[in-house]
Formats: C-alpha cells, sequence, structure tokens
C-alpha cells in the first residue's frame, strides 16, 4: 500500500511540475507574442512610407550613403581616435 501511495505521490508532483513549466512557457510565449505585435505594427508603418519620396531619399542618404550631385559627402574614421580626437596608434 505505501509503495502505490508514493507511486502515486511522485506521479502527482511530476504532473503539477509540468503544469508549472507549460504555465511558465506560455506567459514567455504571451510575452514574445506582444514584442512580436509590436514589431510588426512598426513594420507595417514603415511599410507605409515605402513609396514617399522622401523617405526612400532619406533611407538612401542612410544606408547607402548616396548624394545628390554637386554635394559633398565627408566620412570620418571614429575607429583610429579617442574621445579627445588624438590618434591612438
Amino acid at each position: 500500500m505505501t509503495v502505490i501511495v508514493v507511486v502515486l505521490i511522485a506521479v502527482v508532483g511530476v504532473s503539477v511540475k509540468n503544469v508549472f513549466d507549460l504555465r511558465a512557457e506560455q506567459n514567455d510565449l504571451r510575452e514574445k507574442n506582444k514584442q512580436l505585435a509590436s514589431e510588426k505594427a512598426s513594420l507595417r508603418e514603415e511599410l507605409k512610407n515605402v513609396n514617399d519620396y522622401d523617405y526612400i531619399e532619406e533611407q538612401a542618404r542612410i544606408q547607402l550613403k548616396l548624394i545628390r550631385p554637386g554635394e559633398i559627402l565627408y566620412v570620418l574614421d571614429d575607429e583610429g581616435t579617442d574621445s579627445n580626437g588624438q590618434d591612438n596608434n
């Protein structure tokens, strides 16, 4: 009889642990779902701007470093200098 009670307690204990693990996973998935919904909203907003000429120009300037004819592009390299502008080499 004692063996049956111990086995029954072990089975119930494992089942309760599984329930708590599943609830924790459910909470994590809900949080991830909220984050993905926020990212989706952000991407939808960006998608609205894709055909806007000003947005396209801004992205071309930022991502591709494109310039208009007659403009001068200055590219500064910050890797070889410290915060005072002194050469680290």
